[in-house]
């Protein structure tokens, strides 16, 4: 098995162990998830029409539009995570999140092919698409429950 699957089968066991260790009162951000989830394969589609990455390496590689990896497990249990847990200082969360992400998105575009960029893209871009995704997916969720915009 090549790096490229190890480490796609690592990212999503470390997701769900950490939503397992969250688990409690979790079952409400269920519907963030699911956004999230669309919300990550609308910019995949985006992303594969104008050639600005690809996947090489899939662990379903009979999906080839989309990473399973990514789409369906890491960034639904994130945003999951990131809604419930967010502190009230939030652009300053999403930006350590997005810088994380963006580092770990450097990283495996310049030393593996799980990510192949293309047409001027390059990873500085996608820190600036996780950046205000925290925020689409917190107001999705308070839009969801129409609870204001107090502390969860």
């Amino acid at each position: 098995m090549s790096l490229e699957l190890w480490l796609q089968y690592i990212a999503m066991t470390v997701a769900l162990l950490a939503l397992a260790f969250f688990y409690k009162g979790m079952k409400r951000f269920i519907p963030v998830a699911m956004f999230a989830s669309l919300y990550a394969n609308v910019w995949c589609f985006i992303a594969m029409h104008f050639k600005w990455w690809e996947f090489p390496v899939r662990v379903c590689p009979i999906i080839d539009d989309i990473s399973f990896t990514v789409n369906m497990v890491v960034v639904p249990i994130l945003a999951m995570i990131w809604v419930r847990y967010s502190p009230m200082s939030r652009v300053k969360w999403a930006l350590l999140w997005s810088v994380v992400l963006g580092l770990m998105e450097f990283f495996l575009s310049r030393y593996t092919h799980m990510i192949v960029y293309g047409n001027g893209y390059d990873w500085y871009y996608s820190l600036l698409l996780w950046l205000p995704s925290w925020a689409i997916w917190l107001w999705f969720h308070r839009w969801f429950y129409k609870d204001g915009w107090e502390r969860d």
